[in-house]
């Protein structure tokens, strides 16, 4: 894989839409969760589920090398498995690296806490970033905020993933609907093409299994 640094972490976004039963599509991707969480170079995962399209999951896997990554996804343990979920989805995927994130507090596991914020930036990619740092910093003096990830994809370098997550749902409403969140959101105007905000209902975090 030339041009391509092994030794990098990597995100791994997955957006799945369910087909059919949504409870065998949890019970199913808990099983390659609880498989993921035990390979080496795995670091954390987070899965949410979309307020307003409850059939469409997302899942974001956290690896600490690329090349872990690419062992772990020809062993034939993980192709049985993706086997069995694709038969229940549709997949769009996306690889990414971080290039901010800021951790105070895990969000509540079943509340409408975490927000998916998904752009398209056509102008200055770092005053993109620097705003979304302002935003952040916004949000916490709001209180109950949990923190976020800003992920850069690796395959369209002007896409990004937004990860921001708040204690509970309360907190998550607040900040939604206060000046500051609104405010930014027009300041992006000039720099993102597409700037899609989704309300996410957080179903799993999840870090390297000990046992």
């Amino acid at each position: 894989m030339p041009g391509r640094d092994l030794s990098r972490p990597l995100a791994v976004i997955n957006r799945f839409t369910v087909r059919g039963d949504v409870e065998r599509f949890e019970r199913e991707f808990r099983e390659h969760s609880q498989y993921l969480r035990r390979q080496p170079g795995f670091e954390f995962l987070v899965t949410v589920r979309l307020v307003e399209r409850p059939d469409v999951y997302v899942h974001l896997g956290h690896w600490n090398r690329l090349d872990s990554f690419l062992a772990v996804v020809h062993d034939d343990v993980f192709l049985s498995h993706v086997r069995r979920l694709g038969a229940m989805v549709e997949t769009e995927a996306d690889q990414a690296v971080s290039v901010a994130r800021r951790t105070l507090e895990n969000a509540v596991v079943g509340a409408a806490n975490v927000v998916l914020v998904h752009a398209t930036v056509v102008g200055e990619h770092r005053l993109f970033e620097a705003g979304f740092a302002e935003l952040t910093v916004s949000c916490e003096r709001l209180g109950g905020f949990g923190g976020s990830d800003l992920l850069r994809s690796t395959i369209d370098p002007r896409r990004y993933t937004g990860l921001l997550w708040w204690r509970d749902t309360g907190s998550c409403d607040r900040a939604l609907s206060s000046p500051g969140f609104a405010d930014w959101r027009a300041r992006q105007a000039g720099t993102a093409v597409r700037l899609v905000f989704e309300r996410t209902r957080h179903v799993a975090y999840e870090r390297i299994a000990t046992d």
